[in-house]
């Protein structure tokens, strides 16, 4: 078993966009995995956060004002951007609040990984990744619910107890296993928990995509535009951020600014959607299995791009 965990950590990208697709292609399956959605975000965030190591994230602080700034852009200035310029679009009301939620919440948990096998730098979106996972819980509900007024089946409340308990829940967990593994054994094992992670993002994969095949067949043009959209989120995110930084702070560098850039199209749907009510917009939910399509396909696209854009060459 060990083997085979080793084998998946070490072809990631593949195995994650060989999964995204399973669920889509036997939809028998992907129902029969949904009840394991919100289990697998949860042991996602446990695994990720066993691999990552905080220490070595928080010993690149050498600038903590930069980090606060990017966190707010990240958390309050990006969703407020995105409901601004959705509001002037015809699109469902569902459609634009996944698309807000998506923009206000976390860095993909995988990010910092993604990003040293691209060349960029993996310590700031480390760092970010870390930030916008313990704020989150309290700004998506504030933003997203009260200074936004967008509406969900729950109140803003609701919705930060159950990110606080989801989040909080697998941080206490982590910690107390790497007390209790150690730390030199957690090394040790890093391929093994790469490949329970990705067995973990296959999972989750399939699971939420019960349900979009039938839909795909009843609103074919629909559900094929929900998933441009969801690859025009990504990559816009993506690329407004890194050029904004380009213009605005130089100084920082291509591989700095075209790292933030990879983190804020890198968003975690999965925390969002284990929280969601089971009565919300069908639209939103839509949305957040169509968002999975980028955040499992855009890796491998975006690794020989990024290679040579920081002058590394590709393997």
């Amino acid at each position: 078993m060990n083997c085979v965990l080793a084998f998946l950590g070490r072809h990631a990208m593949t195995a994650m966009v060989a999964g995204v697709f399973i669920g889509l292609l036997v939809p028998p399956l992907a129902t029969l995995m949904r009840p394991l959605l919100a289990p697998s975000v949860w042991l996602l965030l446990v695994v990720s956060l066993l691999r990552v190591d905080t220490r070595e994230g928080l010993a690149h602080l050498s600038r903590p004002g930069r980090l606060v700034v990017l966190l707010f852009c990240f958390l309050v200035v990006l969703p407020v951007g995105m409901q601004g310029l959705l509001s002037l679009t015809p699109l469902p009301p569902g459609l634009i609040g996944a698309m807000v939620l998506a923009a206000g919440s976390s860095v993909l948990i995988s990010t910092p990984t993604f990003a040293l096998l691209m060349g960029l730098d993996g310590a700031i979106i480390l760092l970010v990744m870390l930030g916008t996972t313990l704020l989150m819980p309290v700004t998506l509900p504030t933003v997203a619910l009260v200074l936004l007024g967008l509406e969900l089946e729950m109140s803003s409340w609701e919705l930060m107890g159950r990110l606080v308990l989801l989040v909080g829940s697998a941080v206490i967990f982590s910690m107390v296993s790497r007390k209790v593994i150690g730390k030199v054994r957690l090394k040790v094992r890093g391929e093994v928990l790469d490949g329970a992670a990705v067995v973990t993002l296959i999972i989750f994969a399939i699971a939420i995509m019960d349900g979009l095949a039938a839909r795909l067949m009843a609103e074919p043009s629909f559900v094929l535009f929900v998933i441009a959209a969801s690859f025009a989120v990504y990559t816009g995110l993506l690329i407004a951020t890194a050029a904004v930084l380009a213009i605005i702070v130089p100084q920082w560098g291509r591989r700095i600014n075209l790292s933030v850039g990879l983190a804020s199209g890198a968003r975690n749907l999965g925390v969002i959607l284990a929280v969601m009510p089971a009565n919300a917009d069908s639209d939103m939910l839509l949305y957040f299995a169509a968002g999975q399509f980028p955040i499992y396909i855009m890796p491998a696209v975006l690794k020989p791009i990024m290679l040579r854009l920081v002058g590394r060459k590709t393997t």
